[in-house]
């Protein structure tokens, strides 16, 4: 226990981590265990799973999980395993069907998890109990249409979002006939899983290690990650990065009259008949990315355009991704096809800002196996606050938040991950 709290260093001035929990697999299968094992992993949308026998199938933590919309309407979550001898039961990414059947010896199970078909039933007594082989559910919870599934929970799906519901209620909210997700495009980098969800909030690296990027798109649509830059550098008070209770984070970024992309989908009015005046006002103002523990990236609109990342963790040094872009249901062909060609720019499987990342996020976990120097988070540390007016006008309740550019927002990570991998869950 002592050797985890030495990871994380707070020597009064600086904030040290220990590049050991990039790379180091006993860290990797703790974190596994406390935090993916017991808190709510993101797995789909609602709208992946709109009519009865949809099914995809995920991960939660070290689990394959699979994920149905069952006979009676209900979401369902299972581990994705035969009852039998333990093969891997359904071997596609997603479909619909009402039954799965086990390549290896036949067994058959509906899509609520109950065991329907034995070839050779003879071999069990008549009066045998069959319930006990029906598939091994896990709990499911929902969160306006957002579902998450746990293997054994520490807290209710309510108590872990906490605060970070705002971020997905401004999601959803504006949007009065709901979303829906498209996609996935699905890829895989050979880095630590926590670097893609400290990288969504850092608006610091967007004018160094995008500046290819800045300049393509900025001859191509006027639409670039240097607006992104100019923005986070500008002295507004709104310009905000920081965590909340739980160890979820954020940033918020002042892009008034520079946006392009909401206006394709609301105005200003609209949001303030649905939100409120002030909320209103400040939605169409700022423009949020938000990481929630431990593996749901969101993405708004303006910023590399409305974007779902899932996070799956393979080991240490591997990090499966699942990208989907969310739209508002029944919006235009048009806009549908101008928001679709942007997500592809950035986030596609050709785009250009995901392979950045991904480069960075790689070198950083093959450094990390080099026992010194230790990583610095102590960036903005002095300007810090739990108290910021214009985002609390907003509805954003938080821990501690500072300028955009500063590491604020990963020191209150790790903070929490500390925490979880104490096993401190309050």
């Amino acid at each position: 226990m002592e050797d985890l709290k030495n990871l994380v260093r707070d020597d009064g001035n600086d904030v040290w981590l220990d590049s050991r929990v990039y790379t180091d697999e006993k860290i990797f299968d703790m974190e596994m265990e406390r935090i993916y094992h017991r808190l709510w992993v993101y797995v789909a949308h609602e709208s992946e799973l709109s009519n009865v026998g949809d099914f995809k199938v995920s991960k939660v933590g070290k689990y394959l999980v699979l994920i149905t919309r069952g006979n009676d309407g209900r979401i369902h979550g299972f581990i994705n395993k035969c009852t039998h001898r333990g093969n891997i039961l359904c071997r596609v990414y997603k479909g619909n069907t009402k039954f799965f059947k086990c390549i290896y010896h036949g067994w058959t199970f509906d899509n609520r998890g109950k065991l329907v078909g034995i070839p050779d039933r003879e071999g069990f007594p008549k009066d045998y109990d069959m319930s006990n082989l029906n598939l091994k559910e896990i709990n499911i919870e929902t969160y306006k249409g957002f579902v998450f599934a746990s293997i054994n929970p520490s807290k209710s799906l309510e108590e872990h979002l906490g605060d970070a519901k705002a971020f997905i209620d401004y999601i959803t909210d504006i949007h009065p006939e709901g979303i829906e997700v498209r996609g996935p495009v699905r890829y895989a980098y050979t880095g630590n899983w926590k670097l893609v969800l400290e990288n969504t909030v850092d608006i610091y690296h967007f004018p160094t290690l995008h500046a290819s990027v800045s300049m393509l798109s900025t001859y191509i649509n006027n639409r670039s990650p240097a607006t992104t830059a100019a923005a986070a550098k500008s002295k507004s008070p709104y310009n905000t990065a920081g965590y909340l209770r739980g160890g979820h984070f954020f940033f918020i970024l002042d892009k008034e009259n520079v946006r392009t992309q909401l206006p394709l989908i609301t105005s200003t009015e609209q949001l303030q008949k649905i939100l409120g005046g002030n909320k209103g006002k400040f939605r169409w103002r700022c423009t949020l990315h938000a990481a929630i523990i431990p593996n749901l990236i969101i993405l708004d609109y303006d910023e590399s355009v409305p974007t779902i990342r899932l996070v799956n963790p393979i080991r240490a040094d591997l990090t499966h991704m699942e990208t989907y872009i969310f739209l508002p249901k029944n919006i235009s062909p048009e806009i549908r096809r101008k928001l679709l060609r942007a997500y592809e720019e950035f986030s596609g499987p050709v785009g250009m800002g995901s392979a950045d990342d991904n480069e960075v996020m790689i070198s950083i976990t093959h450094a990390s196996k080099f026992d010194n120097p230790l990583i610095n988070l102590t960036k903005g540390r002095y300007r810090e606050s739990d108290q910021i007016k214009e985002i609390e006008e907003g509805g954003i309740k938080f821990e501690g938040a500072s300028n955009v550019l500063d590491d604020t927002f990963i020191r209150g990570f790790y903070k929490w991950w500390l925490r979880y991998m104490l096993e401190d869950y309050i």
